[in-house]
Parts: C-alpha cells; structure tokens; sequence
C-alpha cells in the first residue's frame, strides 16, 4: 500500500513538473511574440481550407480607426481636451505595459511618501522628546541631589562659616560639619 502511495505521489510529482515548463515554454513564446512587430493576416474564412479554425496568425487586439472630421458628421468641435499621460503615451507593443509601470510607478512613490510623512513625524516627536529630556537633565543639574541639611551646609561652607556653626545650623555633628567644608574645599579646587 505505502508503495502504491509513493508511486501516486511520484506520478503527481512529475505531472505537476510538466505542467509547470509548459506554463513557462507557453510564457517564453508569448515574450517573444510581444516582442515582434504585431503581423496583420487577413482571417481565414469559417472552417478554414482544412475545416479547422485558424487561430494562429489572429492578432486579438484591436485596430485604431481615425475619426470622421467634426464638419463630416455635424456635431460642432469640442474644445481640445488638456493632454493626459494615456494622450503622450507611445502607440505600440509596449504601450500598455508602459502604461502599467507608469501606474505602477505611481504607486510607489504615494507609498514612499506617506512613508515619508509617518518618518517626519516620527522624527518630529524624537526631537520633542529629546528636548524634554534636555530640559529634564539641566534642572537636574541645577539642583544638587542629596538630604537638604547637607545641601545646606554645603552652602554654608562655601562661604567660610565655621565648621561649629554648620553643625549648630544644620543639626548634624561637628565631624560632618568638616567633612562638607572639605567637600567645599576640594569642589572649588577642582572648579579653579
């Protein structure tokens, strides 16, 4: 049974394999064709000479007519129309695939541009958060961290109060009192 299942899947394998580079032999052909001047036949009469209907030299497209001159069928001239892409479009072959990647071109840069517009956006509310940080860190620093008797007493060595008074004003012992005036000391040592 399992042999009988691969050999299905085999078969189905192969047949799908020839079914593809028949699609792509068929795809090549129709390149080639759209690449050759397109041949006007005259269409063979019903049944042809063998009975059969002649498809092959049948070209499907249809064929621009000029239009009669206004004056030739009575209705008054209209005022000439503004020219468009489809008017200064090239006739031909390629003209409906040139008419395709001109739509398609179109696509792409609407895409690119609100692409561009959410990007300027983005960046827009990058720089207001950068600001908000840059005003976030400089209050930060102008306000010095710590328990506020130190930043206190701090001050007050600054000016050269003694250390008995720092700690009398501060409420913090004479040691600490020293340790801030040196802090003090050393910090306008490293401003000079």
């Amino acid at each position: 049974m399992r042999e009988l299942l691969w050999v299905g899947i085999a078969i189905l394998l192969l047949y799908g394999a020839w079914q593809l580079l028949r699609a792509l032999a068929a795809g090549r052909r129709r390149a080639q064709e759209s690449l050759r001047p397109a041949r006007r036949e005259a269409p063979a009469e019903e049944g042809g000479e063998d009975g059969e209907d002649d498809e092959e030299g049948f070209d499907y497209a249809p064929v621009a007519r000029p239009l009669p001159p206004p004056a030739a069928t009575g209705i008054p001239p209209a005022a000439p129309a503004p020219p468009t892409a489809a008017a200064s479009a090239p006739a031909g072959p390629d003209a409906f695939q040139l008419e395709l990647e001109l739509q398609r071109m179109r696509r792409e840069v609407a895409g690119l541009r609100a692409a561009l517009e959410v990007q300027q956006g983005e960046i827009g509310g990058l720089h207001e958060s950068v600001r908000l940080l840059r005003e976030q860190l400089e209050s930060a620093a102008a306000t010095p961290a710590g328990a506020p008797q130190y930043t206190e007493a701090l001050v007050f060595a600054r000016r050269g109060l003694p250390a008995e008074l720092i700690a009398e004003r501060c409420d913090i012992s004479v040691a600490e009192a020293e340790l801030v005036r040196s802090l003090a000391a050393r910090g306008e040592d490293a401003q000079r």
